[in-house]
């Protein structure tokens, strides 16, 4: 029984690890394609098709 408990807690633990990995390669991608994660207030900005960590930002090339 604490076995099959370990086993779970062990999997929830590497569920986390992978799904934050996913959010930190968003901001890679942004830097990757020439750009910055900027506010949404951003004027004179072409905006790439990459998400950034928050969702008020927006991955613009400078």
């Amino acid at each position: 029984m604490r076995l099959l408990f370990l086993l779970v807690v062990l999997l929830i633990c590497l569920t986390q690890t992978t799904s934050g990995h996913k959010r930190n390669s968003k901001s890679f991608q942004c830097k990757k394609m020439g750009g910055a994660c900027k506010s949404q207030k951003t004027h004179g900005c072409s905006i790439l098709p990459v998400e950034c960590r928050s969702r008020f930002k927006h991955c613009c090339r400078l």
